[in-house]
C-alpha cells in the first residue's frame, strides 16, 4: 500500500518515538515489520481477531511470558504512531514489557485512508472490550489495563484515557464490556485540535497540516467543533485514569505545547499526571545531529515507564 506524502516526521513516530519499538516501515499497513530481538521467556501470538472496524476484521500482536504467574496479569495495549495514515501493528512498542510479567498487546486500528475520525479511537476502545472480555483467557486481570503510543499513537491512548462518552464506542464487538484503562503513557501525542492544527508539522496560517486534515476529512474552518472534539484536551474530567506523558522540548512535528496543555487540565481535574520533558529531544526524543544528548536518555525515558506502570498497575 502506498502511503500519501504527508507529515513526514509524523509518518516516523512509530520508529522515533520509542527505544523499544521495532524498526520497521511505516508505508506498510500489511506484512510484517523487522522485530527488535524477542526478550528471553517471551512467546509471541500473531494476527489474533479481535473484533470489526466497519468491515475490516482488526488484529493483535501478542507479547506475554512464556510462564505466566498464577496470579492474573497486569496488561498494557501499544497503539502504533504513524500520522494515522501509517504504520503497523505489527510491531508491538511494548515488548519489553512481557518480558516484566506483563501480558501485552499491540492493537490494529483502521488508518485516516480507510476510514475518518472517530473510526481510529472507536478500534482503539475494541481493543480494550476484546482484551477485558477475554481476560480469564489470557490470564490478565480485567482491573489492571494500560495504554501506551507514541505521536499519533500517543493521541489514541490519550483519548482512551479521557473520552468515556459512548458515541465513541463504536459497534465491532464485545458490546457492554468497558473500554476504560487504568493508566495512560503518552510518548509526544497531539492532544488540542481546538484551533486547527496547533503547530503540527506541515500547517501553515491558512493551512492545515495534512496528517490531521487526513484524519478528520474536512478542513478545520469547515468542522471546527468536529476538530475540537478530536483531541484528549476537551475530554478531560474528574475520574481520568494516571498518565505519563513524555514529549521533548525540541520536538518540531508535534509541539511540547500540546502535552503541556493537557497536563494542565489533568491537573486542575485532580488526575495524577507526570511530565517529562526531555531537554534537547526532538520528536524522536533524540537531539538533532550536533547538538548535546538529549536528557533523559532513551533508557531513563523507558524505566520511567515502567516504573508508572508498576505503580499504577500492580497493585
Amino acid at each position: 500500500m502506498k502511503t500519501p506524502r504527508i507529515a513526514p516526521l509524523l509518518l516516523m513516530a512509530a520508529t522515533l518515538c520509542l527505544a523499544a519499538e521495532p524498526t520497521q516501515n511505516p508505508a506498510a499497513k500489511k506484512g510484517r515489520p523487522k522485530m527488535m530481538p524477542v526478550p528471553p521467556g517471551v512467546e509471541l501470538i500473531h494476527d489474533v481477531e479481535i473484533g470489526k472496524g466497519g468491515d475490516t476484521t482488526l488484529h493483535a500482536e501478542i507479547a506475554r511470558p512464556k510462564e505466566p504467574p498464577k496470579e492474573p496479569m497486569p496488561a498494557v495495549l501499544w497503539i502504533h504512531g504513524g500520522g494515522w495514515s501509517g504504520g503497523s501493528h505489527k510491531g508491538n512498542g511494548a515488548l519489553a514489557l512481557a518480558a516484566k510479567g506483563y501480558f501485552t498487546a499491540s492493537i490494529e486500528y483502521r488508518l485516516s485512508g480507510e476510514a475518518k475520525w472517530p473510526a481510529q479511537i472507536e478500534d482503539c476502545k475494541l481493543g480494550v472490550r476484546w482484551l477485558r472480555a477475554n481476560a480469564a483467557k489470557y490470564n490478565v486481570n480485567p482491573d489492571r489495563i494500560g495504554c501506551w503510543g507514541s505521536s499519533a499513537g500517543g493521541h489514541l491512548v490519550a483519548c482512551l484515557g479521557t473520552m468515556d462518552d459512548p458515541k465513541f464506542e463504536g459497534s465491532g464487538g464485545h458490546a457492554g464490556v468497558s473500554s476504560r484503562v487504568q493508566a495512560v503513557v503518552d510518548y509526544c501525542g497531539p492532544a488540542d485540535f481546538g484551533k486547527g492544527s496547533g503547530g503540527i508539522q506541515g500547517a501553515k496560517e491558512d493551512q492545515d497540516a495534512q496528517a490531521p486534515l487526513g484524519l478528520f476529512g474536512a478542513p478545520f474552518k469547515e468542522k471546527p467543533e468536529f476538530w475540537k472534539q478530536g483531541g484528549p484536551l476537551v475530554h478531560v474530567k474528574a475520574g481520568a485514569p494516571p498518565f505519563l506523558i513524555v514529549h521533548g522540548d525540541k520536538d518540531r512535528t508535534v509541539p511540547i505545547a500540546h502535552s503541556q496543555s493537557l497536563t494542565a487540565a489533568l491537573r486542575k481535574a485532580g488526575a495524577p499526571v507526570e511530565l517529562l520533558t526531555v531537554k534537547g529531544g526532538g520528536h524522536g526524543m533524540s537531539a538533532a545531529p550536533g547538538d548535546p544528548p538529549a536528557e533523559p536518555d532513551r533508557n531513563a525515558i523507558q524505566a520511567a515507564v515502567v516504573a508508572f506502570f508498576d505503580k499504577h498497575l500492580k497493585k
